[in-house]
Formats: C-alpha cells, sequence, structure tokens
C-alpha cells in the first residue's frame, strides 16, 4: 500500500489553525488516526495539550433532569468511561469504543446538544464527547446505585432503562421472548433484580456464570475479568409487564428493535392458546 503523503503546511493549517482533530484530519484524507499521527511526528509537529484542544469547543451545562441524569448514570455505569485530565479541569470526557453503529449514534444523541462529540475510524469507532464540570456527576464508577435514584420510582425506571440500554440484551431465542443482563456489577444486577420485584415482575435470582480469571475461550485464551452475573426474565406475563416499563424509556435503536420483536412474539404466542 503506498503512504499517503500529506504536506507539512496543510497538515499544519488544519491543526494548528483550524483547530481540526486527528480523527477529523483522517477523515479528510480518507486515513486512520494513526496515519495522521505518524506524519505529526515525522514532521516534528508537537500535539496541542488535552485542555487547549477541549477548552475550544462551545459547552452548555447540564439541564438538571433528574431522570435524564439518572439515564445517564445507568448507561454511564453499563459502557461509558469518564474522566478528567487533570484534577482541577473544566472539561469532562465521555468516550467509547464501539463496533455498533447504533451505539456511537445514542451517545452521539445524548451529549451533543451538551458539548463537541467526535467519531472516528470505521471499523471500530472512537466516541469523544467533550462536556463541562456539570457532568462531574458521570465521573464515578461504582458498582451501586445512589439513594435518589432507588427513592424515586421514574429515576429509577430512567436508571434501569440505561443500563439496559447499554448491557441489556433482549431477543427472540428458539421461538421465545427473552431477556438478561450479563454484568460484572453484582450489586446493580441485584439493585436490578429488587426493581424488578417491586414492579411485579417476576424473575429467578441471579446467579454467578463466570468466575474472575477463568478463561471462557481457550482459543484466545479469554479471561472473564471478574465474576460475571446474570440476571433473566422469560415468564411470558413478567416480560409484558417489564417491556411496558422499559420501552418508552429505551434509547438504543437496536434494543428498542429488539423489543418490539419480543412483543409481536409474546402476543403471537398468546393468540395460540
Amino acid at each position: 500500500m503506498a503512504k499517503i503523503l500529506i504536506p507539512k503546511k496543510d497538515l499544519s493549517r488544519l491543526y494548528y489553525k483550524q483547530n481540526k482533530s486527528k480523527y477529523e484530519i483522517g477523515r479528510i484524507y480518507d486515513c486512520s488516526f494513526k496515519t495522521i499521527l505518524n506524519r505529526m511526528r515525522e514532521f516534528g509537529m508537537k500535539p496541542l495539550s488535552r485542555s487547549i484542544i477541549q477548552s475550544k469547543y462551545q459547552k452548555k451545562s447540564f439541564s438538571g433532569s433528574c431522570k435524564e441524569e439518572a439515564y445517564m448514570i445507568g448507561f454511564r455505569l453499563g459502557d461509558l468511561n469518564v474522566y478528567q485530565t487533570v484534577s482541577h479541569s473544566d472539561v469532562i470526557v465521555v468516550r467509547c469504543h464501539t463496533t455498533r453503529k447504533e451505539q456511537a449514534d445514542l451517545i452521539k444523541n445524548l451529549f451533543v446538544k451538551y458539548g463537541q462529540v467526535t467519531i472516528g475510524g470505521k471499523m471500530s469507532l472512537h466516541i469523544n464527547c467533550f462536556l463541562d464540570k456539570s457532568f462531574s456527576f458521570l465521573l464515578p464508577k461504582i458498582d451501586s446505585v445512589a439513594g435518589w435514584i432507588t427513592r424515586n420510582k421514574e429515576c429509577a425506571n430512567s436508571f434501569a432503562a440505561g443500563y439496559i440500554d447499554a448491557e441489556g440484551n433482549i431477543g427472540v431465542y428458539d421461538g421465545r421472548a427473552r431477556f438478561k443482563i450479563d454484568s460484572y456489577d453484582r450489586n446493580i444486577i441485584f439493585w436490578i433484580y429488587n426493581w424488578l420485584l417491586k414492579n411485579d415482575v417476576s424473575c429467578p435470582f441471579p446467579i454467578k456464570i463466570g468466575s474472575k480469571g477463568q478463561i471462557y475461550n481457550k482459543k484466545h485464551h479469554y479471561k472473564y475479568n471478574g465474576d460475571l452475573w446474570r440476571l433473566r426474565v422469560s415468564d411470558k406475563s413478567s416480560l409484558a409487564k417489564l417491556f411496558g416499563i422499559i420501552r418508552p424509556l429505551l434509547k438504543h435503536r437496536k434494543r428498542l428493535e429488539h423489543l418490539n420483536k419480543c412483543i409481536k412474539n409474546l402476543y403471537d404466542r398468546a393468540k395460540e392458546h
């Protein structure tokens, strides 16, 4: 493959004067972030500090909606990396790597009204969201659910929907609708179990399906990063109740498509009896 040639003056103009990211420049030249980084190194170009790059983006403070906050926290704990480059930074960075376009679209839709969202890559998508300090509630990565979420039914439902959008599995298998979550977050799994019971959704007690360090793929020598827990719902009436609660709250396009297929499956099976 021929080396992609980028004139130094053009690269300098795009990066330093037009403030384009390496991902954005890569899209212009139809190449990867790494290629742009390599050219910069070859030219001796110094990368801008993260604080300079991040501070240039216009940002809007969080709305203050407790339901939106609860959903975001649920989704964050399931699927997002959130950090500050330094403790005194005014910028909160939300990141995710995914191969699913619908996942990238969801993250963009969640945060684009509040700050800059960049998406780079082709097969594997890299999403970066630059937000102000009003989003510091997303920083903690803890295996627990805050009391204010638990005490408010609408917030509890929103948190559960966010976590399900991130970690849930909804689908029709062997002709039957199913719902399950496999997660290392033991305390959240048990919180969702109790949340289901409070909503009159029957389900088996969560079970541990893998232990930390256990090899689950011998070919690639993949190991579990922690104890893996499973929560599932299979009963028809319980699934109908669960889907009724989360259907208006889910934001993941594929998750909603699969849920609607499950609802049709429940309806079709009910007609058979």
